[in-house]
C-alpha cells in the first residue's frame, strides 16, 4: 500500500552526526490515515490502528540492537495498555526480531534485536494497535509519537525528536443536502379568483419537487446522504447506516397557517424510503413538523431522498411569501448526538401582490373623504380585498365589516382612486377597521396609500404596507 510521510528531519542535519545517527528515518502510514465513522466512536470508544509502520533511515549492523517505542501525544490520548505482540510485530522485517519492553496507557516500548545486518529503509510494523482515549468522538485527528533509542534509552537513534504520525481522523458519515427550492407559487386565481392566494398554482415544474403541484397540494423533496470510505471502531469494517447509525431526527419549520398539520390523515404527508406509514410518526406544534427516520429507513450508503407535501386548507390566503426550513440532528451508535445543520430551503412565492393597511375609515360625515389610491406601472390588474372589523377589543361595541360593491374589481394602468365605504363598510359600534388588498400584478408594478382628508383641514395618508416583505410603500 502506498506510503507518505507525516514529519521527517531534513537529511541534511545527519551528516553532522556521522553515518551511524543520519536523522532519516520516518514514519509512515496508508496514504491517507483511517477515517473513522464519527457516529459510530465516542472519545474513550476503544478504536484500532490497523498498521503503523516506520522506514529506517540508517542501516544497522548486527547486535546494533535499540529500543523502538510508540508514545501518546498528550494527556487526551491513552492506549488500552496491551501493546501487540506475536505476530503483529515486526511484519516484513527478517532481520529485526521485536519483543515488548514495557506496556502501559502511554507507550509501547519494544527491544528490536538486530540479525545479519539490515539496510537504509528497513520498516518496523506494528499491527493492531489499540487506543481507547482519544478526540475522536469530538471529529479531530488520532496522532502517536515515535521514537527510537539505544538499549539503554539514552541517546537517540535515527532522529534528534520524537516523529509525530496522524494515524486517524473522524468524520460524520451522515449529511443533510436541502437545495434552493422556488417553485411553489400560490394562485390569486384559486377557486376562480374566489379564493386568491388560497391555493397553489398547478403543474408547476422545477424545483426540487419530484411531482407537479396541484391546485391544492405542493410539493418539496430534501436528501440525506451517508458517506463511503469510514471505518467504525474495529479499524476495518466499512460503516454505513446500519451499523454507524441510530436514528435520525429532523424539523420542517415554517408558517404552516392555512395548511393542513394533522399528517396522519394524509392531506400534507412525509414520505421516504422504508417508511410507508411514516406519516404517523410526524407530529407537528408550534409551526414546526418534526419526524423520526430509523438507521434502516436510510439508504445504507448513499442518498435516501425525503418528500414533504404540504395542502391547503383552502380557509385562508396563504400570503405572497413563506419560508420553510429543514434542519436535524443525527445519534449514532455510539451515543453521541451530531447536528446536521439547518438550512431555509423551501421559499413560496405568489403570481399576485398584497398590501394592508392596519387602519382605515370610512367615515363620511361632514364631508370628510377616506379613500385609496392606487398606482399602476404594470397592465390593468384584478384585486380583491378583506375587511376586518373589531371583534372585542372596540369600547364603542363590536364592530362588523360589511362587503361593498368594489370589494373586488380591477386597478387600471395608471392611478385608481376607490372611495374605502365602497370597498367595505362596517356595522357596530364604530366605522373603523384593517383591510388586505390582493392584487394580481408583479410586486414592482403596484404602489398604494390610504387618504383621510378631514373637511377643513390638511389630508392624512398612510403608505400600504407590503406584508411578508418588510417593505413599505
Amino acid at each position: 500500500m502506498k506510503s507518505f510521510n507525516y514529519k521527517a528531519l531534513a537529511i541534511a542535519a545527519a551528516s553532522a552526526c556521522g553515518a551511524t545517527a543520519a536523522f532519516a528515518g520516518a514514519v509512515t502510514v496508508p496514504s491517507t490515515p483511517i477515517k473513522f465513522a464519527r457516529e459510530a466512536v465516542t472519545n474513550t470508544t476503544a478504536v484500532t490502528i490497523p498498521t503503523i509502520s516506520y522506514q529506517m533511515g540508517v542501516a544497522r549492523a548486527s547486535n546494533q540492537n535499540f529500543t523502538f517505542i510508540i508514545k501518546v501525544p498528550s494527556a487526551a490520548t491513552a492506549f488500552s495498555g496491551t501493546c501487540p505482540s506475536g505476530a503483529n510485530i515486526n511484519a516484513g522485517a527478517a532481520n529485526f526480531a521485536l519483543a515488548v519492553k514495557r506496556q502501559s496507557a502511554t507507550e509501547c516500548a519494544y527491544d528490536v534485536t538486530v540479525a545479519n545486518g539490515s539496510a537504509v529503509n528497513q520498516v518496523i510494523t506494528i499491527n493492531n494497535l489499540t487506543i481507547n482515549n482519544h478526540g475522536l468522538g469530538d471529529g479531530t485527528n488520532l496522532s502517536v509519537m515515535v521514537n527510537l533509542a539505544d538499549p539503554g534509552e539514552t541517546a537517540r537513534v535515527d532522529n534528534s525528536a520524537d516523529i509525530s504520525a496522524t494515524l486517524a481522523t473522524s468524520t460524520q458519515i451522515l449529511s443533510l443536502t436541502a437545495n434552493n427550492d422556488t417553485h411553489t407559487t400560490a394562485d390569486v386565481n384559486f377557486n376562480s379568483g374566489n379564493q386568491p392566494l388560497f391555493g397553489f398554482v398547478a403543474n408547476t415544474a422545477g424545483g426540487t419537487s419530484a411531482t407537479n403541484d396541484t391546485s391544492t397540494s405542493t410539493y418539496a423533496n430534501f436528501s440525506l446522504n451517508v458517506a463511503t470510505g469510514y471505518v467504525i471502531a474495529d479499524g476495518a469494517t466499512a460503516a454505513n447506516a446500519n451499523n454507524a447509525l441510530a436514528n435520525v431526527s429532523l424539523n420542517v419549520s415554517g408558517d404552516f397557517a392555512g395548511l393542513f398539520t394533522n399528517f396522519a390523515t394524509g392531506n400534507s404527508t412525509v414520505s421516504f424510503a422504508g417508511a410507508a406509514s411514516g406519516n404517523a410518526n410526524v407530529t407537528y406544534a408550534n409551526g414546526a413538523a418534526t419526524f423520526t427516520l430509523a438507521n434502516t429507513d436510510l439508504t445504507a450508503t448513499g442518498v435516501t431522498n425525503v418528500q414533504v407535501k404540504l395542502t391547503t386548507t383552502a380557509t385562508e390566503s396563504l400570503g405572497t411569501t413563506r419560508t420553510f426550513t429543514v434542519s436535524g440532528t443525527e445519534r449514532g451508535i455510539a451515543g453521541g448526538t451530531y447536528s446536521l445543520g439547518s438550512k431555509a430551503w423551501w421559499v413560496w412565492g405568489a403570481n399576485a401582490i398584497q398590501l394592508q393597511s392596519a387602519f382605515f375609515n370610512n367615515d363620511t360625515n361632514n364631508g370628510n373623504l377616506t379613500r385609496f389610491f392606487f398606482q399602476n406601472l404594470g397592465t390593468a390588474a384584478k384585486y380583491s380585498a378583506t375587511c376586518y372589523g373589531e371583534p372585542t377589543s372596540n369600547p364603542l361595541g363590536v364592530t362588523t365589516a360589511v362587503a361593498g360593491a368594489k370589494i373586488n374589481g380591477t386597478l387600471d394602468a395608471g392611478m385608481t382612486m376607490l372611495t374605502a365605504s365602497d370597498v367595505c363598510t362596517f356595522t357596530g359600534g364604530s366605522k373603523r377597521g384593517s383591510i388586505v388588498f390582493t392584487i394580481n400584478s408583479a410586486a414592482s408594478k403596484i404602489k398604494g396609500v390610504y387618504q383621510q382628508a378631514i373637511n377643513g383641514a390638511a389630508a392624512a395618508y398612510i403608505p400600504l404596507e407590503r406584508p411578508y416583505s418588510g417593505s413599505t410603500y
